[in-house]
């Protein structure tokens, strides 16, 4: 070392002549003038070979024209700086002919007034390599979740539809016989729902896991959301012997309506499955940052060490006392949904004394809205006596079994019903018959260039109204999600049990009474 005011220069000048990458000075005519070991390693030159001749022999050729450029407006601006500034792919020729990507730092530096530029140049083809596998990977993995979107899509539909058209048959036959054939029919009917719901969670959590879900906002009415819900579990309820109740205010909340709604409905479901006694209760409630529903039974419960577990997918408690297996996926769904609204999922629970499953929201999400619901009361006493005098339905489905077992449903429970196969035949019907039709039940996907909202949009041009609409679909596109936003239009996923379908013609013809919107 020297006395403590810098570095021995032959150190210095061992330094530079191993390091690491090849370093060139290059003078302002573009002549090499120095070049470290690491050069001859990199471009295959021996160092004497280089010094003197220009730079751009180690430039590949199409390119030496634009470096000469380049090099001519580096000297009239010196500054340290790296070429190209990450915005271009830089590459570099051997002595034997071949290229290869690199990374090329410049500074310059001066001697005895001379200007020279030293250039760092760094081989990255191992990086590129890196980086080009993991564009291909990228790229395959778009590709596979392309594909597997459009197989959800397929299979959702096409394997919907005999599950839909069984469920409606059973329901129909349940209504012509009595004595044991009852008990078989309802074990049947038991037997359907539990493969829809199976089907329905495993279409939810692929949907969810490929990121293809994304929340609609609205603002949702919490109290009349519970109370469907609650009709719609009311007849599980009965059947198991327990308590069903809901607790809940007039609070609105800005959220995705259809994804909260699973959320609970899933908890229900989780509930029921472990209570034998007692019952399930829903509550909602406000503190000072949260609002909060809450799913209460008085079931089995849940030990301390598996409270986080049970949210895995597939994961199912086994306890004495616990009703059937579920299919392991409902809680795994709430909480992917969950992390997709931003709310968080709590567990209380006791062995023997029941679970509590609160749904914490962020208080910022209650809202005001513009105005309330007040024709509510109208409406219900509208639906009540609708009872007295059936709707006459029009139903379009292209799948002739669907078809069939929609109509004698329909037709068995007292609705005049006419029946298309394709968007034609159902605009010629309603040429015809349109001032005698009061609803429209329709599939979503038909064989022809027009889905269902489309034929329903002529449809409504043609009333000059907005004809209440029932729109069946196996479909998880997102498209769909604009059908439930539409007025007087209820989506309701196949396969749908008979009695949600008619309860729902029940309530959109009881609204369609309501606000005078009639012919």
């Amino acid at each position: 070392m020297t006395d403590g005011q810098g570095m021995n220069p032959s150190i210095a000048l061992r330094v530079v002549e191993q390091a690491p990458d090849a370093l060139i000075l290059v003078d302002g005519a573009g002549l090499v003038v120095y070049a470290n070991n690491a050069v001859a390693t990199l471009f295959g030159y021996d160092q004497a070979e280089l010094i003197g001749r220009r730079i751009e022999c180690l430039i590949p050729e199409r390119f030496r024209d634009s470096h000469v450029h380049y090099r001519e407006g580096f000297n009239a601006t010196p500054a340290a700086r790296e070429m190209g500034a990450r915005m271009v792919a830089l590459s570099a020729v051997r002595k034997d002919g071949s290229e290869f990507p690199t990374e090329i730092r410049l500074a310059p530096i001066y001697e005895a007034g001379r200007l020279l530029v030293v250039a760092a140049v760094r081989d990255v083809s191992e990086r590129s390599r890196i980086t080009e596998e993991l564009r291909a990977a990228r790229l395959e993995a778009d590709g596979a979740n392309r594909a597997k979107s459009r197989f959800l899509a397929t299979a959702s539909h096409d394997l919907r539809q005999p599950l839909q058209t069984l469920q409606l048959l059973t329901a129909a036959l349940g209504r012509q016989v009595d004595g044991p054939a009852t008990e078989i029919i309802e074990r049947q009917q038991h037997a359907l729902e539990s493969m829809g719901d199976m089907l329905n969670r495993l279409l939810d959590i692929s949907k969810l896991e490929s990121g293809t879900v994304t929340p609609t906002l609205e603002d949702v009415a919490v109290g009349d959301m519970l109370a469907e819900i609650k009709r719609q579990f009311e007849h599980i309820a009965a059947a198991r012997g327990l308590g069903l109740t809901v607790t809940a205010g007039d609070e609105f909340l800005h959220t995705d309506r259809v994804l909260l709604r699973q959320m609970v409905q899933n908890l229900l479901t989780n509930a029921f499955q472990y209570t034998r006694v007692g019952g399930v209760g829903i509550r909602t409630a406000t503190t000072a940052t949260h609002f909060t529903i809450e799913v209460t039974d008085t079931g089995v419960g849940i030990a301390t060490d598996q409270i986080e577990r049970i949210f895995d997918e597939y994961y199912r408690v086994e306890r004495p006392g616990a009703g059937r297996r579920g299919s392991g996926l409902g809680l795994h769904i709430v909480r992917q949904i969950s992390r997709l609204l931003g709310f968080s999922v709590e567990v209380e629970s006791e062995i023997g004394r029941g679970t509590t499953f609160r749904l914490a929201i962020p208080r910022e999400r209650l809202v005001e809205p513009a105005s309330r619901a007040a024709a509510a009361p109208a409406i219900r006493s509208a639906a009540a006596g609708a009872e007295l005098l059936k709707p006459s339905i029009l139903i379009l489905e292209d799948d002739d079994a669907v078809r069939g077992a929609l109509e004698l449903i329909l037709k068995l429970d007292g609705y005049p019903v006419r029946v298309a196969a394709t968007a034609e035949v159902a605009e010629e019907i309603f040429a015809r018959e349109g001032p005698d039709i009061d609803l429209v039940v329709t599939d979503f996907h038909l064989n022809g260039p027009d889905n269902g909202l489309q034929v329903l949009d002529r449809l409504r041009a043609k009333a000059g109204r907005d004809l209440p609409a029932v729109v069946l679909s196996g479909d998880t596109s997102p498209i769909l999600r604009h059908a439930g936003q539409l007025s007087r239009v209820q989506l309701l996923r196949k396969p749908v049990e008979a009695r949600h379908l008619v309860r729902t013609l029940e309530q959109l013809f009881g609204s369609e009474e309501a606000t005078g919107s009639g012919p």
